[in-house]
């Protein structure tokens, strides 16, 4: 889980993108999540989230998050690793790391995740464009992406993202990614 030679902010960064696109949360969710919300699972786990957006009513929703299939891209394993790392026991999931490397108190920040966003892109090599943004909503637009492009039923992927409207949970899915889909290129020219 959390290996030698890794920063706590990387765990944490890696914890909170991979959780962030798994679970296809909001900016305001993710950041506003706290361990209490956890609950762990046979199958990896499931997260409450007590409001949102779209949820007028108060309701909440769960979410299910089962262990991916690689370590190295398991949303479960990465949120173990930074809470064994961490060893936050309650209260705000994502905190704040300061200059000396401690965990603090306070949550994260909706502008500290499209910092860490921006940065760990960077990192990689990844550029945003006007077409395809680096933000925190990329998590989400993402997942919706992804699963369609992977045959995932839109009713599967509103179930997941929360989402009312059909229209719209379409009009998270990026546009190039789609580009091989194409009905031109299946039509044989």
């Amino acid at each position: 889980m959390f290996k030698s030679g890794q920063s706590l902010s990387g765990v944490r960064d890696r914890a909170l993108i991979l959780l962030g696109f798994a679970g296809a949360f909001r900016r305001s969710e993710l950041v506003g999540l706290n361990v209490e919300q956890i609950d762990w699972t046979q199958q990896g786990m499931t997260i409450l989230i007590e409001r949102s957006k779209t949820d007028k009513a108060g309701e909440g929703a769960e979410i299910a998050i089962p262990h991916g299939r690689a370590e190295e891209t398991c949303a479960v394993t990465a949120l173990k690793a930074w809470l064994q790392a961490s060893k936050i026991l309650r209260g705000p999931l994502f905190r704040k790391i300061n200059k000396a490397g401690r965990v603090e108190v306070r949550r994260l920040g909706a502008d500290a995740l499209r910092s860490i966003l921006a940065m760990r892109a960077r990192q990689a090599g990844l550029q945003s464009t006007w077409r395809e943004p680096i933000s925190p909503h990329s998590l989400r637009a993402g997942f919706v992406t992804t699963a369609y492009g992977n045959g995932v039923l839109d009713e599967e992927i509103m179930r997941h993202t929360r989402h009312k409207s059909l229209a719209t949970m379409r009009g998270y899915v990026r546009r190039s990614k789609l580009s091989t889909s194409s009905p031109a290129g299946k039509i044989g020219l």
